[in-house]
């Protein structure tokens, strides 16, 4: 099995260890519950999110090969979609939840995959392209976050496609997370203070699905010789 898929794999495990990590105070390890474990579910997904801003790019840059990028994401967001399922149970609530937010969650990390696939076909040295892809990622992820008081001076229409931008704000909305009105945020953000209007899940992920074939394509184009070879099979 290709290290990509067994990465992919593994890769959710992380963020559903971490969410129900920081929801217990330290010396009650013991008192971790089946309630505590599917309320901080919604937290496990933007924790994800927050991994995916830099492992799809740095894949994007390591593997360059659109069907593998394409099938690492749908190995990861399927178990990531399995152990959702695990903490919030069957019903149809939770089913909906769950496609909703992986579907976000897979488009954006396809999106960012693509990034680091068409930067690698830019630089001649591989870490470069890391750097410079994971640099892009992690600015629309958390700049208009931390854009501070010239977030409040955009026009709805520049604040809603920075919204949009943001895989850390459209997974966090996907999984019902105010994100800007937690304890941290909302003292260093103005968002928190605004009227926002958040994209539908939908419009998410075609300009996110939109923005990855067009970073595959230019890959193509950039590298026609991979087309024949391993790479593009």
């Amino acid at each position: 099995m290709h290290p990509l898929y067994v990465a992919a794999a593994l890769l959710p495990l992380i963020p559903a260890l971490a969410s129900v990590i920081a929801a217990v105070e330290p010396g009650h390890w013991f008192e971790i519950s089946a309630a505590l474990i599917r309320n901080v579910t919604p937290d496990a997904l933007l924790y994800s999110a927050v991994c995916a801003v830099v492992a799809a790019p740095l894949a994007g840059v390591a593997v360059g090969c659109w069907r593998r990028l394409a099938l690492a994401t749908a190995v990861m967001c399927a178990v990531s979609a399995a152990l959702t399922l695990a903490r919030l149970g069957v019903s149809p609530d939770s089913l909906r939840f769950i496609a909703t937010s992986h579907a976000v969650l897979a488009c954006a990390t396809l999106a960012l995959a693509a990034l680091g696939a068409v930067l690698g076909t830019m630089f001649r040295h591989p870490l470069d392209a890391a750097a410079v892809s994971v640099g892009v990622a992690l600015t629309a992820a958390y700049g208009v976050l931390v854009a501070g008081a010239a977030v409040g001076s955009l026009s709805p229409g520049l604040l809603t496609a920075a919204l949009l931008a943001s895989p850390v704000m459209t997974v966090a909305t996907a999984a019902h997370v105010d994100l800007v009105r937690t304890d941290i945020w909302y003292q260093v953000s103005p968002l928190a203070h605004l009227r926002l209007e958040y994209p539908t899940w939908g419009a998410v992920c075609g300009w996110y699905l939109v923005a990855g074939c067009a970073g595959f394509v230019a890959t193509a184009m950039a590298t026609p010789k991979a087309g024949q070879g391993e790479g593009w099979q």
